[in-house]
């Protein structure tokens, strides 16, 4: 195994400890659409890429699914969104052979463009697309994509449409300069129509939508009131590691590197990323890999451990990046007095506001930033001890409390 930070996760790369949730994801796609629901950088999308890798190393015989899958972080308006879900939609058709039908569902106007799918490359399609398309409001957007996404009953295969970063695109929107009773009139538009496009699922329907994020989508919707536009999705939550996993991650990492950490080191390494996510385990490592040594004691790894969290040498600090990019400055102002208290020890939930924050928020908006750093992989609500709110993992905690002068 690899040590590989920042990407997805796949193949002799994934941890082995966790193919139960490509098996989990799996038989999820075979009879509903749901949510991946789990904190930043718990490996949602390594988990979505492994079964998409796994699906296509199949023969074609033995494949189960058609898999669409679209990253959405970049998309800013609901115009391209649509533009790049008609692309991957014909080419679905276009490699299944179902090119004949693409004129019957959007009318003959498009039946030359589908004689010519066979011919011409992806530039000249998307091309063509964009000119076909450029005065499309998202009415005909709806009009024509419809049908392509009922059209798929018609395949041998069930086909799973993976929308990865959906809550950001819809984050996006709201950014970019639109204002709050058009972004929600935009967003509910969006889901609703996506909705509708579950709802007519049947015993014999064969397509299934995946939506997942680095945005909590449940609470985006909920706060402009349109949550039932998702009520009906499944959720398949990422689960944090325990600390036999986390030691099989470090031994495996250590093992592909051919480097030697004695078991007090191990032990503490362990410590540190334990209920947190692989990805914890993976920045820990880099920063052994990276010293070139090929053996460690124990003091050698809280050395480096502790050089790497003053100095930066890692990769959390998209973690206070975040913070300035999508909280407010109140929000701002309260996470950080949050996060700096709980440097210290776990905390009851309602003791930290009356204690430190009833004077600068009410309640509603400081339990809207805490339900937001749960969802952002900052902290957790501990089910061991009265649900009190803890950091996600020790490292974290460490790094947080070196960043805010509590060590």
């Amino acid at each position: 195994m690899e040590n590989i930070t920042g990407f997805p996760v796949t193949d002799k790369n994934y941890l082995k400890s966790r193919l139960f949730l490509v098996d989990e994801m799996r038989d999820l796609a075979r009879k509903c659409s749901f949510i991946i629901e789990s904190p930043r950088r718990f490996g949602k999308t390594s988990v979505i890429k492994e079964f998409i890798r796994q699906e296509n190393a199949k023969d074609e015989k033995s494949k189960e699914f058609n898999i669409l899958f679209f990253e959405l972080e970049g998309e800013e308006t609901v115009s391209k969104f649509c533009t790049k879900f008609f692309k991957e939609l014909l080419n679905l058709y276009r490699i299944r052979k179902k090119i004949d039908e693409i004129g019957q569902f959007l009318g003959g106007s498009w039946n030359v463009f589908a004689s010519r799918l066979k011919k011409i490359d992806a530039l000249e399609v998307g091309l063509e697309i964009q000119e076909k398309t450029r005065e499309y409001d998202f009415s005909k957007w709806k009009e024509k994509i419809t049908p392509l996404i009922t059209g798929l009953n018609s395949f041998d295969k069930r086909t799973v449409i993976v929308f990865d970063e959906f809550p950001d695109m819809l984050h996006n929107f709201k950014t970019k300069g639109m204002e709050p009773l058009d972004f929600k009139i935009v967003t509910d538009s969006l889901t609703g129509w996506l909705r509708s496009l579950r709802q007519v699922q049947d015993s014999e329907c064969k397509y299934q939508f995946v939506l997942c994020g680095s945005i909590n989508l449940r609470k985006t919707l909920e706060e402009i009131g349109i949550s039932k536009r998702i009520n009906d999705l499944e959720s398949f939550v990422i689960p944090p590691i325990k600390s036999a996993e986390a030691k099989l991650l470090i031994e495996s990492l250590a093992q592909e590197s051919n480097i030697e950490i004695d078991p007090d080191g191990i032990q503490f390494m362990v410590s540190k990323i334990t209920e947190g996510s692989p990805y914890y385990g993976q920045i820990m490592f880099k920063a052994l890999k990276d010293t070139r040594e090929k053996t460690f004691t124990s003091g050698m790894v809280k050395a480096i451990y502790d050089a790497m969290l003053r100095g930066g040498g890692h990769d959390l600090n998209h973690f206070h990046s975040r913070l300035v990019e999508y909280f407010s400055p109140l929000e701002r102002e309260c996470s950080n007095v949050v996060l700096k208290h709980l440097c210290h020890a776990a905390v009851p939930e309602k003791e930290l506001y009356d204690l430190l924050l009833y004077d600068r928020c009410n309640y509603e908006e400081y339990q809207r930033v805490v339900n937001r750093l749960i969802y952002e992989g900052y902290l957790v609500r501990d089910i061991h001890n009265k649900s009190n709110l803890k950091f996600v993992s020790p490292m974290l905690k460490d790094w947080w409390a070196y960043k805010a002068g509590v060590k």
